[in-house]
């Protein structure tokens, strides 16, 4: 049920001198923000370039019951705040390559924790009511109403079922999935001043090979992307001794000083040899 006649104007401003000043860590999870991809050379290309890039991925809505609308592809790069003793299961899922860091640059750059929706929720009965009605709304040249949905939009962005079907990007099999497990953080970038749209549907006709090539025209524009110095790294996560093998000699190639590329070897953590430590 939607609430109605409640009073903004009882909403106090935020007081800027009790605005944090510092990151407060969390102490259940992990105070870090992992980002995973499932070949070491995809992983290569985002520390040769100091920069994570965002993709398109597609995002199935239907437990929103909204009528028209089944699927939608959002730009984004996914993180996880599980911690490392945990991360095994994780991986299973989404591949064993990937970089860490802490969550105070995470939160700094925009990152941000997704919501777990209950389809059977007053929430998202709410949503997909409010939801609905402005997009079926005709008054374009309302100001607030267009407001109110760039609005709605945003927060779909950030929303995903508690559970659903999944593919596993390792094994490609289909299987049902606890999403809240995942522990998701989003970073969405704005891409208002680009040629791309924030959010394509499948009315838009897209398919598995465009929405790839829009990922890859996607990660060419300039302030697109997240942006990072070496030392921001926590860790560097690869698979198998020649996947370390091969990194260390992409790291022996940046130009950085020495002492930069023995960190970046220090941070890097073999997954089949250390798994059993945490």
């Amino acid at each position: 049920m939607i609430r109605k006649n409640i009073d903004f104007g009882s909403v106090s401003n935020v007081n800027k001198e009790n605005k944090l000043s510092h990151h407060t860590p969390s102490s259940i999870q992990a105070d870090t923000l992992f980002t995973f991809t499932s070949e070491l050379e995809y992983l290569l290309p985002y520390i040769k370039n100091l920069c994570v890039y965002p993709r398109y991925c597609d995002e199935d809505i239907r437990y929103l019951k909204i009528k028209g609308l089944k699927k939608i592809y959002i730009p984004m790069k996914c993180f996880c705040d599980i911690n490392l003793h945990r991360l095994d299961c994780h991986l299973d899922w989404y591949g064993y390559y990937g970089l860490a860091f802490s969550k105070e640059w995470g939160m700094a750059h925009k990152i941000q924790p997704i919501q777990y929706i209950n389809p059977d929720s007053e929430l998202r009965k709410d949503f997909s009511s409010v939801f609905s009605k402005s997009i079926n709304d005709s008054s374009s040249d309302n100001k607030l109403n267009n407001m109110m949905k760039d609005f709605l939009l945003h927060e779909l962005m950030y929303y995903k079922p508690y559970q659903g079907k999944i593919k596993n990007r390792n094994t490609k099999t289909l299987k049902l999935k606890c999403f809240a497990d995942e522990c998701e953080w989003r970073f969405i970038p704005d891409l208002s001043k680009t040629d791309f749209q924030q959010v394509y549907t499948d009315s838009d006709l897209l398919n598995a090979g465009i929405i790839n090539e829009i990922s890859n025209s996607l990660s060419k524009l300039p302030n697109i992307g997240l942006k990072y110095v070496y030392s921001d790294i926590k860790y560097i996560i690869v698979k198998t001794q020649e996947d370390f093998e091969k990194l260390i000699t992409v790291v022996k190639q940046l130009d950085v000083d020495e002492i930069t590329k023995y960190e970046l070897i220090s941070k890097t953590i073999v997954w089949d040899k250390a798994k059993g430590d945490f």
